[in-house]
C-alpha cells in the first residue's frame, strides 16, 4: 500500500486501535479487522513527517554500517578490521596493529565468510561477555541466577524474574562503554523488574551518564538485524 509516497505493509488483528511500527527500514501499520483501507491511508498521512524521520534515521544507520554489511570488513569493541583473505591462517584472526582480520581462503564465497564470522563473534561473546558480568556482579555488589547468550533482534539483553541473564552475542561488536551500560542495566533488573525511577537511580550509581550512552547504544541498533 502507498500513502503519501509512503509505502507500507497492513496487519489485521483483534485489537482496538491503529498503530505504526517501522522496523528494519519497513512500514507496518497494525489495525482492528473492519478498519476501512481509507481511514488508514489518511492516519498514515498524518504521521508522515514521523515516518520520514524513522525511515532517514535508519538510512542513515544503514550507511553507517554497510562496510559491515558487504562483508568488507568486521567490528569488534568499536573498532573497524579490514577483512583479508590469507592461505596461511586456518582460524579467523585478529591482528589489533595492523587493524585487520585474517579470513580463511575456504570462507570465500560472501555466505560462508557471513557464517563464519557469526560463529567466530558468538564464541567471543560467550568467553567475553561472560567475564565481564561476572566482574561487573562482584564489582557493583548485584548478583544474578545464570547467563546466556541470545540472538534477539531487538534487545541487547534482558533479565528475567528470576534474574537469568541473557546479552545479545552482537555485543561484542560495541565500544566499551556500551557494553558495560548494558550489562549494569540488566544487573540493574535484578533489584528493580521494571524501568522506575527507582531503577535508574541504581543504574546511574554505577554509570553516571547512562543517558547519553543509551542514546549511543541507539547508533548501533541495525546491527541487531544482521548475520541472521
Amino acid at each position: 500500500m502507498f500513502s503519501g509516497g509512503i509505502e507500507y505493509s497492513i496487519v489485521r488483528s483483534k485489537r482496538k486501535t491503529v498503530t505504526i511500527s517501522i522496523r528494519d527500514g519497513a512500514v507496518t501499520v497494525k489495525a482492528p479487522p473492519r478498519t476501512s483501507v481509507e481511514y488508514i491511508n489518511e492516519f498514515v498521512a498524518q504521521k508522515s513527517a514521523w515516518i520520514v524521520k524513522k525511515l532517514t534515521e535508519y538510512k542513515n544507520k544503514s550507511n553507517m554500517f554497510a562496510p559491515l554489511e558487504r562483508g568488507e570488513c568486521a567490528l569488534l569493541h568499536g573498532r573497524y578490521y579490514d577483512i583479508v583473505p590469507s592461505q596461511s591462517h586456518k582460524r579467523i584472526t585478529v591482528d589489533k596493529a595492523c587493524g585487520v582480520l585474517y579470513m580463511p581462503v575456504k570462507y570465500a564465497d560472501k555466505t560462508a565468510r557471513d557464517k563464519a564470522l557469526a560463529a567466530w563473534y558468538k564464541r567471543t561473546a560467550q568467553t567475553e561477555l561472560s567475564a565481564r558480568l561476572g566482574a561487573t556482579s562482584a564489582r557493583i555488589g548485584l548478583s544474578y541466577r545464570s547467563f546466556a547468550l541470545t540472538n534477539a533482534r531487538t534487545k541487547w539483553g534482558s533479565c528475567d524474574g528470576e534474574c537469568n541473564i541473557r546479552l545479545n552475542w552482537r555485543l561484542v561488536m560495541l565500544d566499551d562503554g556500551s557494553v558495560e551500560y548494558v550489562i549494569v542495566h540488566e544487573l540493574a533488573h535484578t533489584v528493580h523488574h521494571d524501568h522506575s525511577r527507582e531503577f535508574w537511580a541504581e543504574v546511574g550509581k554505577f554509570v553516571p551518564d547512562h543517558a547519553a550512552r543509551k542514546k549511543r547504544l541507539k547508533t548501533y541498533s541495525v546491527l541487531t538485524s544482521m548475520f541472521r
